[in-house]
C-alpha cells in the first residue's frame, strides 16, 4: 500500500479537494493511503479558518483522507515558503509518506522544477536582481518574480517566472524547494493540475453536479447569509439555511453537512472581522517596541498598523472593520497577506525570536494527530514505529516534553491559537478556553 502526503488547509473541504484525492488514487491505486498535514485554526493567509480544526479534520476523513496531522501555528499562519516547509517537513517526519502530492495551475513538474531550483539555490546574480527590484519599491512577491524572470533570461535557462503569479503554482514551487532541501531521502513530488475555478474566484456556480468552486468563493458565500443571521446563529437558523444552500453545490455532502452542524452549534462560521476588536485594542495600547518584536512586524509595519488603528472606527463597529484596517495599512511594500499574518502573530503572541528559535531547532518538533480513519489507525501504528518526531494524540502529551524548549514554545503557541479561535465563536456560550485538552483525535470506525 502506497502512502501519499498532502499539505492542505481544507478551508473548507470542497469538490476541488475531492478531485485531488481521486487523482492521487487514480495514479497510485484505489488502496493508496493519504496523510494530510493540515493547518490548525489559523490559515496560511493569517486568518481564522471558517470552522475549527476538528470540524475540518473530520470533513477530510469523511471525504477520503486517512490520517490528519496539524501544522503548528508558527508554520501554518506564515508565508508560502514557511507554510510549505512546515507541511512537507511533517510529512517527511512521519517516515511513511513516499510521495507528496499537490495541486498547481500548471500540473507539470517539468515546468515548476527549474523555478524551484533557482529559488532554492539563490545564486548571487539572482539575489542582486532581487535587491534591485526591492529597491525600486516592488513588493517581495513582485520583485522575486521579476528578478527570477530576468535571471532565467540572462542565463539562458528554461522556466516561466510568471508562474509565480499563480497562487497554486507558488505553493507548488515552495513544496519542491522544501523537498529539495530535505535531500535524496525526501518523499517524491506528484503534481495534480488544479481543476475548476481559480483560487481568487468569488462565485459559486449553482448548477447541479460536481461544481469546483474556490475556497475563497465558498467562504464568501457562507458569510453573506450567516452575517445577516446575527451573532448567535444557533438561535436564528434562517441565515444558516441560506448559507448552506449557497455552498452546497461546491462541497461534498459530508463536508457541507459538518459545516452546517458547526454553524447550528454556534461554533462556525468564524471570519476575520471577529478579530478586529482585540487587534485594535492591542495596536492602540502596545508600546511600539513590543510590536516590533512580533513576527512579520519589521520594516516599519508596526508603526503603519498603529496609525491605521488610530484612524479606524470604534472597536464595536459593524462587520468590515478588519478589512478596513488591512486596507488602510496595505502598500506595495506591505501586501494585505503579510499584514494579516502579522496581526495573527500579534493576537497569538508569536515573536521574531520565536521564529528564530524554532528554525534553529530544525522545524516542527512534533506530529499532532487530529484524526484518522480505520486505515489511518494502521498508518498511525506504522508512524509511531518510523517517525523521527514524537507523535501526540492529545494536548497533555505536550507536557511530557518540557525539556525541549522549542517544542514547548511551539505547543504554547498552538494552544494559544486554539483558545483565541474559540473566543471568536459566533455564539458567546461557546467561547470557553482550554478545550484542546478535552479533545481526542476524530476517529472513523
Amino acid at each position: 500500500m502506497k502512502t501519499i502526503g498532502i499539505v492542505a488547509e481544507y478551508n473548507p473541504f470542497h469538490n476541488g479537494h475531492a478531485f485531488q484525492l481521486a487523482e492521487v488514487r487514480r495514479a497510485f491505486g484505489e488502496d493508496a493511503a493519504v496523510v494530510a498535514a493540515m493547518s490548525g485554526d489559523f490559515t496560511q493567509r493569517g486568518e481564522p479558518a471558517i470552522a475549527d480544526k476538528w470540524v475540518r479534520a473530520e470533513a477530510a476523513l469523511r471525504c477520503g483522507v486517512d490520517l490528519v496531522l496539524e501544522i503548528p501555528f508558527a508554520w501554518a499562519a506564515a508565508s508560502a515558503e514557511r507554510f510549505a516547509a512546515g507541511g512537507v517537513g511533517l510529512l517527511a517526519a512521519t517516515g511513511i509518506c513516499g510521495r507528496v502530492a499537490f495541486g498547481s495551475e500548471s500540473g507539470s513538474l517539468d515546468a515548476l522544477r527549474p523555478l524551484a531550483d533557482v529559488l532554492a539555490e539563490e545564486p548571487e546574480a539572482f539575489r542582486t536582481r532581487l535587491r534591485e527590484r526591492l529597491d525600486e519599491g516592488l513588493s517581495f512577491p513582485a520583485a522575486r518574480e521579476a528578478a527570477l524572470g530576468a535571471y532565467l533570461a540572462a542565463e539562458g535557462l528554461p522556466g516561466d517566472a510568471s508562474r509565480l503569479g499563480r497562487p497554486n503554482d507558488i505553493l507548488a514551487v515552495e513544496y519542491l524547494k522544501a523537498l529539495r532541501r530535505l535531500g535524496p531521502s525526501a518523499p517524491k513530488p506528484f503534481a495534480v493540475r488544479r481543476a475548476g475555478a481559480g483560487y481568487h474566484d468569488t462565485a459559486v456556480p449553482s448548477a447541479p453536479g460536481a461544481v469546483v468552486a474556490s475556497a475563497t468563493a465558498l467562504r464568501a458565500a457562507f458569510l453573506g447569509p450567516t452575517a445577516r443571521a446575527g451573532t448567535t446563529p444557533a438561535v436564528d437558523r434562517s441565515g444558516i439555511a441560506a448559507a448552506f444552500a449557497a455552498v452546497r453545490p461546491g462541497m461534498p455532502a459530508a463536508s457541507a453537512g459538518l459545516l452546517l452542524e458547526a454553524a447550528l452549534d454556534g461554533t462556525a462560521p468564524v471570519f476575520p472581522d471577529a478579530l478586529a476588536p482585540l487587534l485594535l485594542a492591542q495596536l492602540r495600547a502596545a508600546p511600539a517596541e513590543r510590536l516590533d518584536r512580533i513576527a512579520y512586524m519589521g520594516e516599519g509595519l508596526s508603526r503603519r498598523l498603529q496609525e491605521a488603528a488610530a484612524a479606524s472606527d470604534a472597536p464595536d463597529a459593524d462587520a468590515g472593520l478588519y478589512v478596513r484596517l488591512l486596507a488602510r495599512a496595505a502598500t506595495r511594500r506591505f501586501p494585505s497577506t503579510r499584514i494579516a499574518r502579522a496581526l495573527a502573530a500579534l493576537a497569538v503572541g508569536l515573536t521574531e525570536d520565536d521564529l528564530a528559535a524554532l528554525d534553529a531547532a530544525g522545524g516542527p518538533r512534533y506530529l499532532r494527530v487530529l484524526g484518522f480513519s480505520k486505515k489511518g489507525r494502521y498508518l498511525l501504528k506504522k508512524m509511531r514505529e518510523s517517525a523521527s518526531l514524537p507523535v501526540f494524540t492529545k494536548a497533555s502529551d505536550f507536557l511530557e516534553h518540557g525539556s525541549d524548549a522549542a517544542l514547548r514554545r511551539s505547543a504554547e503557541l498552538d494552544l494559544a491559537a486554539a483558545d483565541l479561535y474559540r473566543r471568536l465563536s459566533p455564539d458567546p456560550d461557546r467561547r470557553r478556553g482550554g478545550l484542546d485538552f478535552d479533545r481526542a483525535p476524530v476517529q472513523l470506525r
